[in-house]
């Protein structure tokens, strides 16, 4: 099976000159956190649609295993797909916006697992949200299945009251009829674009079955669209991170004052205090006590370090030293 990322646009509301998915979060640009989870999918091919600053783009993801097709001008989300055609081996593929940082393995698969259990043509991975503002509305059938999708700048009141909404994950067959289908979408929209979304309902008019997997947790699914967006994220992944550190024996005094990026690693029994970041790649070792009031980027930390009030930036900490208050180490500088 292989994947395409729909990378290309700029991101307007975010009110930054920043490529959308490059914008970081956690550590790594949104789409690293999207590919991360992927990754363990072992895909045949991973296709980026790349467009607005895609050198930029192109550069972050440089150390990945990706392909890239170009969108030139960004005229919606079918368009782009319709840019990786080229690209795509496998009888079957999935779809995905670069946005979304927060989705998981296990939800990935799980979705896979129910669109192959029937007759694959399209499927679509869908949440229930109490504010579905800004979000595709699903229209399904009495039997179940998809009708349609309503994007939300062309929904009407009765259409805007769903609550189950499209997360822009899609598993499509690799086939003529798609391609041909997309060939022959229109624009007639709000926007002005061509919507991918727009393919449910030409396979429903034509009586091609469309199929939904509703899952449970819409915060897994949010689409980072502006900067209010991003800091939520944020937050979400920070949660995360420190309930797996928690959960190997690491103890953080103040979750809510703690950030802690999504490579970092701490070992057994280490304490973190109120007001300290850890970030980048980061290794702490074990029985260490960080902080209050510490940062600490790209570093090794030994076993039993006692860090408070200081700046430690790339730089090499052996066993049992104490660092701080009010020090700033940098470069690969090692303490004595």
């Amino acid at each position: 099976m292989d994947c395409v990322i729909l990378a290309a646009g700029k991101g307007t509301r975010m009110s930054s000159s920043r490529p959308k998915v490059l914008h970081e979060v956690g550590g790594k640009p949104l789409i690293g956190h999207l590919l991360d989870s992927i990754d363990p999918l072992s895909l045949s091919k991973i296709v980026v649609v790349v467009g607005y600053k895609e050198k930029q783009v192109r550069k972050a993801l440089s150390d990945r295993d990706l392909e890239f097709a170009l969108q030139e001008e960004q005229k919606g989300t079918a368009h782009a797909l319709q840019q990786a055609k080229g690209e795509i081996i496998s009888d079957s593929f999935l779809v995905f916006p670069g946005d979304l940082p927060l989705v998981k393995h296990p939800t990935l698969k799980e979705f896979i697992d129910f669109a192959q259990d029937g007759d694959l043509g399209m499927s679509i991975l869908t949440v229930n949200r109490e504010n579905p503002d800004g979000y595709g509305r699903i229209k399904r059938s009495v039997d179940g299945t998809i009708k349609g999708i309503v994007e939300d700048q062309d929904a009407n009141k009765e259409e805007k009251r769903i609550k189950e909404i499209n997360t822009g994950i899609y598993l499509l067959s690799n086939d003529d009829r798609l391609w041909g289908e997309l060939d022959n979408l229109d624009s007639t929209n709000a926007q002005g674009e061509f919507y991918l979304t727009d393919l449910v309902k030409e396979f429903s008019l034509e009586g091609k079955e469309v199929t939904g997997k509703k899952f449970d947790d819409p915060e897994e699914f949010l689409g980072v669209n502006t900067q209010k967006d991003l800091s939520f994220a944020g937050e979400v992944l920070n949660r995360r991170k420190i309930a797996s550190l928690q959960n190997k024996g690491v103890t953080i005094l103040d979750p809510k004052t703690t950030r802690i990026d999504g490579d970092v690693e701490v070992g057994q029994d280490t304490v973190i205090s109120p007001f300290t970041m850890l970030k980048k790649r980061t290794k702490i070792g074990r029985e260490a006590r960080i902080g209050p009031g510490t940062e600490i980027v790209d570093s090794k930390i030994g076993n039993r370090v006692e860090i408070s009030h200081s700046v430690i930036e790339g730089a090499r900490v052996e066993d049992k030293k104490t660092i701080g208050p009010f020090q700033h180490l940098q470069g690969t500088r090692d303490t004595t």
